[in-house]
């Protein structure tokens, strides 16, 4: 799943974190104003553009289940 959020007026494509403990996998909740975070419409057919979030996909695909 993806999520839409708008940081400071910049709009990055996150992946969502499957805890429930943060709305993306790089640890931003998404609605935070004091922080400048809210969550926006995702456009059609989203990609990840978080970095950060395809930082640790990368990273996690590096380990396989054994």
């Amino acid at each position: 799943m993806f999520a839409a959020i708008e940081v400071e007026g910049v709009v990055d494509i996150h992946a969502t974190d499957v805890t429930g403990v943060y709305a993306t996998l790089c640890g931003l909740d998404g609605d935070d104003p004091t922080a400048g975070q809210k969550t926006v419409k995702l456009p059609k057919n989203p990609r990840i553009t978080c970095e950060t979030c395809l930082a640790i996909i990368r990273h996690a695909k590096e380990y396989k289940v054994r």
